[in-house]
């Protein structure tokens, strides 16, 4: 839809202060504002010297920010010596973890925000890639902040990377992980260093391995009557191989003014190859011609990212300037063969479809701050960017001894994306601040599908959102350690590209459980208006309880339908469809034992739990919730530290349970109870030994789909075994 002219004069009254600015992925602690607020003043033609006290070291983002985050630090990070993101965060208070989809008030991929440094990763990026050796902290941010994209419906977390050191920091880690169906080995280090003005950082990070993936699936369909007129069981069996290097260097180089100049690369490469084999027994009635029984199938791939960025930080005008530009590339390479046939052999179908994907990224931001009267900190910020792809599929197939088809298809989409921000954080005294922004974020997509088998489909679309955003937090007198923050915000959730594109994805077979897909350049984004209030008692030791519920009332759902086309075929498209409501209940706790028993004084106890309800208009219930969200979960953790050994213990679980997707299709999610442990030993202040297990209870992975009509009910359950992993990982610094 086009800009209306009240946004672009929202924007407009931005860019003065924003022109120059850069979007930076800290918030500045209270002490720096304080420090900046106290300027040395001249009276009389002198200097007036102010003392500032005060110290970082004493600031608690948790505590002291008026946005309400969780910082998970570098220790917490690596306490466990997980090899990927996704360990760390299922133990994370808030966040649930189903396979490789974050969640936040149990609701994932589009309504909780993923960043990295900040920003939204490039194109063919996955968190895959981020090891923990690599993060400095991960940000869980609960209610949305100006600063950052306001497509956080249901939160944001903002993973930043390591960047800078203020000493010098030489370790290596070697780290090796087993189970009955994965092995991995990687190796990692860091050298940092400070030399005067100049300080730099080098990250790398070698890695391989491989694993196995076995399933099991029974499928069925079922009169009215009771009577089964079509069951099948398939069995697969795959396995590969993956290897890969992470490299980030970072100079930065400070100034006697005080102006800072930082240039930083990143380049990640990995390959993989995967190859399985299937087999379908039909065991009662036919299926639909061509019925393959029997496959192989076999897709290597790869894919290299590169990125650089050059910022610059600048005293101006009584405050600080922050510059970035960064682009960003990508080549995703991936081949799938499969050879598959009907019963007896008497049909063969040979297919042989190349994947390239070229893309790019380019991007500006900007953030100028300053103290403003007394106590108020101001904020004002742009930030653009323009990403195109290129996505090429080189279709072969062979029907028995026909002669080959080849089909060549090409979509090339751009996104262009521009928003403006300005924000004020005011301490109004020792026990209120308040926080009040607003953001205004327009996108623009373009795209055409070219294929040799059809005509091209060009769309376009627009939209814009503008979100207002209100918190404040209010410290109880006396220092109780008890705190109130409310927060009222405006948010949604932007549709994909793929979502917007006509184009058409079809599949071998078409089932109501394997569907084509398209997309549809009319949708809206999903807009929610949120409020959210919590009660925090900080406690002496580092003890502290929380609690938070939270309301998000969401407009121009979007829903996926599954429909007949004029051929015949299953498939999903997206639609705008009513609305959406959603509640959820946050409880958190921490403790060292010694305030409990002199008995635990070498423990630490954690616990959180939190309760999700959601509902979809569009959608008859029960249990129709918002995207298949997680009802209940908890985590509870201990840690015991005794001279040279830590070790400790976390136990997450997942409620599961049936979800209504829609009028016909229903949705098992499963139960899950993940319990790890470690053990570290330090033998000296420079080697130390980290022993670690996962999945101790070696949970499986079971599945189960319904969809019922008029005809019938189609069901399909699978199975997937999962088992205990251990590792090992030893660091050393020199």
């Amino acid at each position: 839809m086009p800009v209306r002219p009240a946004a672009s004069y929202v924007l407009v009254a931005l860019l003065p202060a924003a022109a120059l600015a850069q979007t930076v992925t800290t918030a500045e602690t209270p002490a720096e504002k304080s420090a900046a607020r106290e300027e040395p003043a001249k009276k009389d033609g002198k200097v007036a010297t102010v003392e500032v006290k005060g110290a970082a070291s004493n600031y608690d983002p948790r505590r002291d920010d008026t946005a309400s985050k969780t910082v998970l630090n570098a220790e917490e990070i690596r306490k466990y010596g997980d090899d990927n993101i996704f360990d760390v965060l299922k133990r994370a208070p808030g966040v649930t973890v189903t396979g490789k989809t974050l969640r936040m008030r149990g609701l994932g991929a589009g309504y909780t925000q993923i960043l990295v440094n900040g920003d939204r990763p490039p194109p063919g990026f996955s968190l895959d890639t981020l090891t923990p050796d690599q993060i400095e902290r991960i940000e869980i941010i609960r209610a949305a902040s100006a600063e950052f994209s306001m497509q956080a419906i249901a939160g944001t977390i903002n993973i930043v990377l390591k960047k800078v050191t203020a000493k010098a920091q030489h370790d290596l880690r070697l780290s090796v992980f087993h189970a009955k169906e994965f092995r991995n080995a990687n190796v990692g280090g860091t050298w940092a260093d400070k030399k005067g003005n100049l300080s730099y950082f080098l990250n790398a990070f070698l890695y391989g391995g491989d694993n196995a993936y076995t399933s099991r699936t029974f499928e069925s369909f079922t009169l009215p009557s009771g009577e089964v007129t079509q069951a099948r069981r398939q069995v697969y069996d795959g396995r590969g191989n993956y290897r890969g290097a992470v490299l980030f260097p970072r100079l930065s180089w400070k100034f006697e003014n005080g102006d800072e100049l930082n240039l930083s690369a990143g380049v990640q490469s990995n390959r993989n190859r995967w190859g399985g084999a299937s087999h379908n027994d039909n065991l009662v009635g036919s299926f639909a011609t061509p019925d393959y029984i029997e496959s192989t199938n076999a897709s290597p791939g790869g894919m290299t990212t590169m990125q650089g960025e050059v910022g610059w930080i600048a005293k101006l005008a009584g405050g600080k300037l922050d510059l970035k530009l960064s682009a960003e590339r990508n080549r995703n390479r991936n081949d799938s063969f499969s050879d598959m046939y009907t019963a007896g052999r008497a049909q063969r179908l040979l297919r042989d479809w190349n994947s390239f994907d070229r893309g790019h990224r380019t991007s500006l931001k900007s953030k100028y701050t300053r103290s403003l009267f007394d106590g108020h900190s101001l904020a004002a910020g742009l930030d653009t960017s323009v990403q195109e792809n290129t996505q090429t599929r080189d279709r072969h197939d062979q029907l028995n001894q026909d002669a080959p088809t080849r089909i060549v298809e090409t979509f090339t989409p751009r996104l262009t994306r521009l928003a403006g921000f300005v924000q004020d954080e005011w301490s109004v005294d020792k026990q209120l601040s308040v926080y009040l922004g607003a953001r205004w974020e327009g996108v623009r997509t373009d795209s055409e599908a070219v294929s040799t088998a059809a005509p091209s489909a060009a769309t376009s679309s627009r939209s814009h959102v503008l979100s207002p955003v209100f918190q404040t937090l209010y410290k109880l007198p006396g220092g109780s350690g008890r705190q109130l923050r409310l927060a009222l915000t405006r948010t949604y959730k932007a549709p994909t590209i793929d979502q917007l594109t006509a184009r058409r994805y079809e599949t071998a077979v078409n089932t109501r459980f394997d569907a084509d897909s398209s997309g549809n350049p009319d949708l809206r984004p999903e807009l929610a208006n949120g409020i959210d209030l919590t009660y925090e008692h900080f406690l002496k030791d580092g003890a502290m309880l929380s609690a938070s519920v939270s309301r998000r009332a969401i407009t121009d759902y979007i829903r996926t339908r599954l429909d007949v086309d004029a051929n015949g075929r299953w498939v999903y498209r997206p639609i705008n469809d009513g609305d959406a409501l959603v509640h959820s209940l946050q409880l958190e706790a921490k403790a060292p034992g010694k305030l409990l028993s002199d008995a635990l004084v070498a423990f630490d106890l954690r616990a959180s739990f939190s309760r999700n309800w959601s509902r979809v208009s569009a959608v008859p219930g029960p249990d129709n919730r918002l995207d298949g969200q997680t009802p209940m979960s908890a985590t509870f953790g201990v840690d015991y530290r005794k001279g040279d050994l830590t070790m400790g213990s976390s136990l997450s679980w997942q409620k599961g349970g049936w979800v209504r997707i829609s009028e016909a299709q229903t949705q098992f999610q499963q139960t899950r109870r993940d319990l790890d442990a470690y053990v570290l030993y330090k033998f000296n202040p420079r080697y130390q030994l980290r022993v670690s297990a996962s999945n101790i209870l070696g949970m499986d992975n079971p599945s189960d789909r319904l969809y019922q009509d008029a005809s019938g009910t189609s069901r399909e359950t699978g199975f997937s075994p999962g088992s205990a992993r251990v590792g090992a990982n030893l660091e050393m610094k020199f």
